[in-house]
């Protein structure tokens, strides 16, 4: 059943049976209302406050892309807060693997929205090694990765929302302490993170033995306004380089500001 409501001066569709809307987490769904934005009549694609639909339920395992990754940003490592530099890459969607998740056998793709070369509309945040990257969050939900440790953050300033990446460096314990630190001080109240990799840490070896060859599995991190989604991503030998393999998406509960500073500060 299907009513409208509203909340924060946003219009939203209440779905009081949850199997009404498409769930992209792998395993059983939890048993909880699910409130999803009106879209605008017109256009499907916006819902009534203007910003663009979230993206998590593209990730679903097996689900292809074509991706040039934009590359990490090298140069000091000073411990400070930076602005994301690089652009955002297409992120193309080029059809099934030959795994695919329970949901796609039994239904189309289309009931998800794609279509052959749909790009998944986002923006890219930077992984900055030494800094925490931020990137003011606008109409798109926010990708980055690729992820190994990292705390990945939100936060608004000054009536700004932000995501951010603490760009830690596992090899270097000075640096990794120096960003970690800085970054647990100077975070405003209120900020919510999470850990990408930790999501799927025990479970990418199983993953990445699924396939004949095996792929080399990696962890991407995806910001909403409201939820942090952990994505696996598979690479094979072929497309270049810039084909993956969607293994896919985890919905993550945020950790609060003050576990969370004290967890950098401990780590630190």
């Amino acid at each position: 059943m299907l009513a409208t409501i509203a909340r924060d001066g946003v219009s939203y569709a209440h779905f009081s049976n949850h199997k009404e809307l498409s769930s992209i987490r792998p395993g059983p769904s939890t048993d909880r209302d699910t409130l999803v934005r009106v879209r605008d009549a017109d256009n499907p694609e916006i819902p009534c406050d203007g910003s663009v639909k979230v993206i998590e339920k593209y990730f679903e395992l097996g689900v292809r892309f074509r991706w040039n990754k934009p590359a990490n940003v090298d140069g000091l490592r000073d411990g400070i807060i930076t602005d994301s530099i690089r652009p955002t890459a297409p992120l193309t969607y080029i059809g099934l693997g030959s795994v695919v998740s329970p949901k796609l056998m039994m239904t189309h793709v289309s009931t998800i929205g794609l279509q052959m070369n749909t790009p998944i509309q986002h923006q890219w945040l930077d992984y900055t090694p030494g800094r925490t990257s931020r990137v003011a969050m606008g109409p798109y939900d926010v990708l980055t990765g690729f992820m190994s440790g990292c705390i990945i953050a939100r936060w608004t300033d000054r009536g700004v929302m932000y995501a951010g990446h603490v760009g830690t460096v596992e090899d270097n314990p000075a640096v990794d302490r120096l960003v970690k630190r800085n970054f647990a001080f100077k975070m405003p109240a209120g900020t919510v993170g999470f850990d990408p990799f930790a999501a799927w840490r025990d479970d990418l070896p199983a993953l990445a033995r699924r396939f004949n060859p095996p792929m080399v599995p990696k962890v991407i991190s995806l910001v909403t306004r409201g939820q942090f989604y952990s994505i696996a991503m598979l690479i094979g030998n072929f497309g270049g380089g810039q084909e993956y393999y969607c293994g896919g998406a985890r919905l993550v509960p945020p950790i609060p500001h003050d576990t969370l500073k004290l967890r950098m500060l401990r780590e630190g």
